[in-house]
């Protein structure tokens, strides 16, 4: 049983507001006088403390916290199944869509867990210095984390919203009224949280679940980098420590600091950081903190919505938050997010490929009629839910660093290999010895590549970027290629075999694999494939510091450094024997390259487009299917129309002292 920190259910006196207000902000605390007597006792305060860290699991691992964070970037496209394409078309709208599975930003449902998250933040920083049992030691410490994880939730609402109404005391009053702060004061108090929970974790330097000093600090360095990139390199003027300073300097130096703290260290080998064997974030050399998932997965239940049904019942979150209902609890859904339909894309592999929910799965080879096990083998794929399809910039940027650079063969997935005991079985590819399904990254119209599909003929499919018989994409101008989603109409091989729309690129395509699950037999009645995992989801790691260290020294003016910084990392990425390095001059471009290829898929990637205000060029350069739709409002979304119909004091953005949609919407 790994280190976690569990939710701990009490009872309704405990959950916050979970009565029929229907206003997000301003929910009625249920708690009442009963709050005195609860977290007057050691239990009620760690109970408290622990479930000020259950919100974190509402976004990170989860299907609609990736939809906010990577869709509608220049990294990824709407695969044919993707549940949120309206972040990607950029065609949203402020309604609240609850329970809509279908296309739902969530939202809503975001605005309502963030506040709530807040709250309960407030709440322990109300009680934890009233309660006379705990020892002065857990008592700074549950401070620290309190405020770290104010200042946590804070900077989500403040990066998707912009101003928000900012909260110092938990809210016990249901109210009609609500004010939305600007942005500067919402990083002024972030940053404030921030150096007060450093000083609190003085002493709890150690990598652990919870917040520690070292988590604050490297925190810290995203939050600098983020207002100075965002606000402005010295606009922080309500924060008295901050006023007139340099944030990129400042970002430098905390990213310094943390770099050589010795929390955290590379592994030589990069695919070490994404197996399951190294997913405790605890005990993740790279991991500098994270948010922790167990099993059994009853132990991540995530806490009932504050919005209720008809009969008052609390509503829980829509399954593109919570994927698995309450018997079954909450866990990690990353496995599922970045995988094609490389197991009943049609009929040629049918024969060799299967989905398996067992590890004692079998077929059998249909030459030998031998039983062959081929759950061990076939688990780590994945379900092939066909939700995020890497745009054609990604794939080249991988594919640019391929013979030098580490991240290729361990974030993409282009070969898919058949279970020990098939060979010869399939047959449609009659030669077939272990590859089954390759995805090659090259134009397939080149003489090369015609040689190697005409060779691979009776070995196994084949799919190119373009050309070939199964192109994944529509064009090799990253401004214009789409995923294919029509089957060429011409027949290769006379034998139908690519006739199925399946086999086309938004439903089959290049995997990002370091979501993988490589640990077989699980607590859950032994599904190899689940839905959801307990692999822990590291929020901040190692090689972010180089990268924040790199940009802010772009933008003091160190443009020498930032290479410098930059290489430091490449090198640590490189194969063995390859020179992995860049050459300069070093760019915003080069940056964001660089943090494509290190962070895809980790729930940062439409943050850092905005904060550099690169949102639209980019997506206008990298996602044809946001580029006709994507302007400049979308770097701000719209407020939930259930927080605005909640309100009484509404304005427009012209009065700030007052409550307003965000323009656009």
């Amino acid at each position: 049983m790994k280190n976690k920190i569990y939710t701990i259910l009490l009872s309704t006196a405990f959950m916050l507001g979970a009565g029929s207000c229907t206003d997000f902000l301003e929910e009625e605390n249920k708690v009442g006088q009963t709050a005195d007597l609860l977290y007057a006792t050691e239990t009620g305060i760690e109970s408290l403390v622990a479930s000020s860290y259950a919100y974190t699991r509402t976004w990170y691992g989860k299907e609609a916290g990736l939809g906010l964070s990577e869709m509608g970037s220049d990294l990824f496209y709407s695969g044919f199944d993707n549940k949120q394409k309206s972040l990607n078309s950029y065609k949203l709208t402020a309604e609240s869509l609850d329970g809509n599975a279908n296309d739902n930003p969530c939202l809503d449902q975001y605005w309502e867990a963030f506040f709530a998250a807040v709250n309960v933040c407030n709440t322990a920083l109300e009680y934890i210095p009233k309660n006379l049992l705990l020892a002065e030691t857990k008592k700074t410490q549950h401070l620290g984390e309190a405020h770290f994880l104010r200042a946590f939730y804070y900077w989500h609402l403040v990066n998707i919203w912009g101003p928000v109404p900012y909260y110092k005391t938990a809210i016990n009053v249901a109210s009609t009224e609500s004010f939305r702060d600007s942005e500067e004061l919402v990083y002024s108090n972030i940053l404030a949280d921030l150096d007060t929970a450093a000083i609190q974790l003085e002493s709890n330097k150690a990598k652990s679940a919870r917040a520690h000093y070292w988590a604050v600090r490297a925190f810290k360095a995203r939050v600098l980098l983020y207002a100075a990139s965002w606000l402005g390199e010295t606009s922080i003027s309500s924060n008295a420590t901050y006023a007139g300073q340099n944030l990129y300097a400042l970002a430098k130096t905390e990213a310094d600091a943390v770099i050589g703290s010795g929390v955290a260290t590379f592994y030589n080998n990069y695919a070490d950081v994404w197996t399951m064997t190294n997913e405790d974030v605890t005990k993740n050399s790279e991991s500098i903190w994270g948010v922790n998932y167990t099993s059994p997965f009853s132990l991540n239940v995530l806490p009932y919505r504050i919005k209720t049904n008809a009969s008052g019942e609390p509503l829980d979150f829509v399954n593109l938050i919570s994927r698995t209902g309450r018997s079954i609890g909450g866990g990690n859904a990353m496995l599922l997010m970045f995988v094609p339909k490389w197991n009943n894309a049609g009929s040629d592999l049918s024969d060799v490929f299967t989905r398996v929910t067992s590890l004692t799965a079998t077929l059998t080879n249909s030459v030998t009629k031998a039983v062959v096990p081929v759950g061990p083998t076939y688990s780590k794929y994945g379900r092939g839910f066909t939700r995020y399809v890497p745009t054609l910039y990604l794939v080249n940027l991988f594919t640019k660093n391929k013979e030098t650079d580490q991240r290729y063969a361990a974030t993409i997935r282009d070969v898919y290999t058949i279970a020990p005991g098939l060979e010869g079985s399939s047959k449609k590819y009659t030669m077939m010895k272990d590859t089954g399904l390759y995805y090659m990254p090259v134009d397939g119209s080149t003489a090369a590549a015609q040689a190697k599909i005409a060779w691979a003929k009776n070995r196994y499919r084949i799919h190119t970027l373009v050309g070939g018989h199964l192109p994944l994409y529509t064009s090799l101008d990253p401004a214009k290629a789409l995923p294919t989603n029509t089957m060429p109409t011409a027949d290769p091989y006379g034998d139908g075999r690519y006739k199925n729309v399946a086999y086309a690129g938004d439903q089959s395509f290049l995997s990002i694999k370091k979501f993988e699950s490589d640990v077989y037999s699980r607590s859950d009645n032994d599904k190899v494939t689940p839905e959801i995992y307990d692999r822990d989801v590291m929020v901040l790691r190692l090689s972010e510091m180089y990268l924040i260290k790199a940009e802010a020294e772009l933008k003091t003016g160190a443009s020498g450094a930032a290479l410098t910084t930059l290489n430091a990392l490449r090198a640590k990425r490189a194969i063995a024997g390859k020179d992995n390095s860049l050459t300069g001059p070093v760019t915003l471009e080069t940056i964001l390259d660089e943090r494509a290829l290190e962070l895809c898929g980790e729930q940062q990637r439409w943050f850092d487009l905005k904060r550099t205000k690169t949102l639209v060029s980019r997506v206008k350069a990298y996602n044809a299917q946001a580029s006709g739709t994507i302007q400049d409002f979308h770097l701000y979304r719209p407020i939930p129309q259930a927080q605005l119909d909640a309100v009484t004091n509404k304005t427009d953005a012209s009065d700030p002292k007052g409550f307003w949609q965000n323009a656009g919407y």
